[in-house]
C-alpha cells in the first residue's frame, strides 16, 4: 500500500499511531490500493477516497481508524457534507445482527436515511425491558424488526446501555456480523476524541466477544 499523507489531520492521527503502535498510511483509494482492506459499513462508497487511514493491533484486537466524507441528502431534502471519523474493531468470536445505534439528536438529520438503505425501522421502545431511560433519550436504534429481541437480549444489555448513554453518547455505533464500527460525525477531532473512540470500541468488543 502507498504512503500518501492526508492534507488535514495527519498530526492527530500520527499521535494516536505513536501512542498505540499503529501504522499510519494517510489517503487510500480502494480503486488503486488493491491491498487496502476497506472499512465498510453504512458510509462505505467505492468511489470515495478515505483519509488518515491508520491501522494495527491494540490489546489483541485488529483496529482501523480513518476519515470519510461525502455529500448527503438529509431527511428534509437539503444537501450537506458529512465527515465521519471512523474506528472499526474486528471482533474475535461474536457474530451479531446488522443494526445502527444512532445518537438521537442527529437521527432526524441523517441516521434515518442511512437506515432506510437497509430497510430498517426505528425500534419502538414500548414494551422493551429492561431499557435505561437515559439510553432511550440518548439513542435511536435502527434494525430489522425480527432482530430486535436478540439485540436487546444478547447485545444491548443494561450494562452496555448504561456505559454508552452515560459516558460515550457523542458517538454512533454500527454492528455487522464480526465488525463493530464507532462514528464521530462532523466532530472536532482531537487526540482525546480518538482515544475515547478506541476505549469504548475495545470495551464494547470485549463485551460482545464474551
Amino acid at each position: 500500500m502507498r504512503f500518501l499523507p492526508s492534507r488535514k489531520g495527519r498530526k492527530i492521527f500520527g499521535e494516536i499511531a505513536n501512542e498505540y503502535d499503529l501504522v499510519y498510511f494517510g489517503d487510500v483509494d480502494p480503486r488503486v490500493d488493491a491491498d487496502y482492506k476497506m472499512v465498510r459499513g453504512l458510509t462505505a462508497n467505492p468511489n470515495v477516497r478515505d483519509q488518515n487511514y491508520t491501522t494495527g493491533n491494540v490489546y489483541d484486537y485488529e483496529v482501523a481508524f480513518l476519515q470519510r466524507s461525502q455529500q448527503v441528502v438529509l431527511v428534509d431534502g437539503q444537501k450537506a457534507t458529512r465527515e465521519w471519523t471512523i474506528l472499526q474493531v474486528q471482533l474475535k468470536q461474536a457474530h451479531v445482527p446488522h443494526f445502527l445505534i444512532d445518537e438521537r439528536k442527529r437521527t432526524g438529520e441523517y441516521g434515518s436515511n442511512l437506515a432506510a438503505t437497509q430497510r430498517w425501522q426505528e425500534v419502538v421502545w414500548q414494551g422493551m425491558t429492561p431499557v435505561s431511560e437515559e439510553f432511550v433519550q440518548a439513542f435511536a436504534i435502527y434494525a430489522q424488526s425480527h432482530m430486535v429481541a436478540e439485540i436487546f437480549t444478547t447485545i444491548l444489555t443494561p450494562e452496555v446501555q448504561t456505559m454508552l448513554a452515560s459516558h460515550f453518547a457523542d458517538f454512533d455505533y454500527e454492528l455487522d456480523d464480526d465488525q463493530l464500527i464507532v462514528y464521530a460525525t462532523n466532530a472536532e477531532i482531537t487526540l482525546q476524541t480518538l482515544d475515547h473512540m478506541l476505549r469504548i470500541g475495545l470495551w464494547f468488543a470485549r463485551k460482545l466477544d464474551s
